[in-house]
């Protein structure tokens, strides 16, 4: 580990940056004895991990310069699709003061999610299918600032908009990562998105920005939806 000036990103919040890469400030310190993933110390005396956009749609979202950041130090945020919890540890690090409700329906990912879980005090991991939200709205006591989902099934933005409906607050964020082929494995990516935003505008949510996450993940485009207030 050596240290290397790091300092926060410009325009989102709990993102950092040496000016070529990107990095979240570590929750944990230093990582535990045994992990594979290294850190850097900043010359701040803090610890930051690796935040790369090959590896999380998040940080992708990042480097194609979305405009739209809804994450605060104290947001709480209900991911949905939560997997194995690589992009929860990183939303645990970009809310240090929040709190994170991570949905994830496969009992083995769900498995190393509870380990990332292991030491954040702000992720409560949820074995639960996203689909049917009722079955889990005893985890999440209040209203969420950000519903952040990423699943890979054909009926995404009806799965966002249940679970939105039961638990974003007035007002809140919904980032829906939008996986095209899921979709419709014949219909061109973009003619995807179009239909999606289409749906989104018979609702009472209203779409402040739409970004493509070519070429760090092909085919996947990223919805920033706002609630009605």
């Amino acid at each position: 580990m050596h240290s290397q000036p790091i300092r926060p990103h410009t325009t989102h919040t709990g993102v950092f940056t040496d000016g070529a890469d990107l990095f979240t400030r570590s929750l944990l310190g230093s990582l535990p004895r045994g992990t594979t993933e290294a850190t850097l110390r900043g010359d701040n005396g803090h610890d930051y991990r690796p935040f790369p956009p090959t590896r999380t749609k998040l940080a992708a979202i990042v480097k194609r310069r979305a405009r739209a950041w809804p994450f605060t130090p104290s947001s709480r945020v209900l991911y949905l699709g939560a997997g194995a919890g690589t992009t929860v540890s990183f939303l645990s690090d970009i809310c240090p003061e929040g709190m994170i409700y991570a949905v994830e329906f496969a009992p083995e990912p769900f498995r190393d999610l509870v380990g990332v879980a292991r030491g954040r005090r702000n992720v409560v991991p949820i074995l639960a299918d996203a689909r049917t939200p009722a079955a889990y709205r005893a985890h999440i006591p209040q209203p969420v600032d950000v519903v952040y989902q990423d699943v890979a099934q054909r009926d995404q933005w009806d799965i966002m908009r249940r679970n939105a409906d039961a638990f974003l607050r007035p007002g809140g964020w919904a980032v829906l990562i939008l996986k095209a082929k899921s979709v419709d494995v014949s219909m061109p990516a973009r003619e995807v998105y179009d239909e999606t935003a289409a749906a989104i505008g018979r609702t009472g949510y209203r779409v402040e920005e739409f970004v493509e996450l070519d070429p760090y993940e092909r085919e996947h485009g990223a919805f920033m939806l706002r609630r009605a207030t």
